[in-house]
């Protein structure tokens, strides 16, 4: 990842990108996905660099917003394993499911690193989007999205640990 905004076209590409900014991030890194795609977040190689950088940043805010667990909890195991050992530190919410999608960034994926790192895809099925080092307008648009949303979101009751 050389430039400032690079091309993502594919799963290798995404991944890589994904990789690399989990490397860069120190502070703070939200997630908004419309689906849980098992290939990135079933990945041992990505989850182990989640792992690594919530275990190396303790004060790191990570705030996920992922539809229902209901949805990818049987595909994405490895990840709902990890939402449990680091429940205080990676927090997962689901939007509300009475939130009007008219917007397009209900259909778009993207991870904001520090407030400055964007990884998009505005066509996650297929891995289109970009990875930009640099704050742009889109990241700010997505960032108050995001925000938005978070307010609005709720604490999934699949994702509730059971204490006997």
């Amino acid at each position: 990842m050389q430039s400032d905004n690079t091309p993502l076209t594919n799963l290798e590409e995404t991944r890589q990108a994904m990789l690399a900014l989990l490397e860069m991030t120190r502070r703070s890194l939200h997630l908004y996905t419309p689906c849980v795609e098992p290939r990135l977040f079933n990945d041992m190689q990505i989850l182990d660099a989640l792992r690594s950088r919530v275990s190396g940043q303790p004060r790191l805010c990570c705030h996920w917003l992922l539809p229902p667990a209901v949805a990818w909890r049987t595909t994405c195991p490895q990840l709902l394993d990890l939402h449990e050992r680091l429940s205080s530190a990676l927090e997962l919410r689901t939007p509300p499911q009475n939130e009007p999608r008219e917007r397009p960034e209900f259909e778009q994926t993207f991870f904001i690193a520090d407030s400055r790192i964007l990884l998009h895809q505005a066509d996650p099925g297929n891995f289109i989007g970009s990875f930009e080092l640099t704050g742009s307008g889109k990241l700010r648009t997505l960032q108050n999205f995001f925000k938005e949303l978070w307010n609005k979101s709720v604490s999934d009751p699949e994702l509730r640990r059971l204490h006997l």
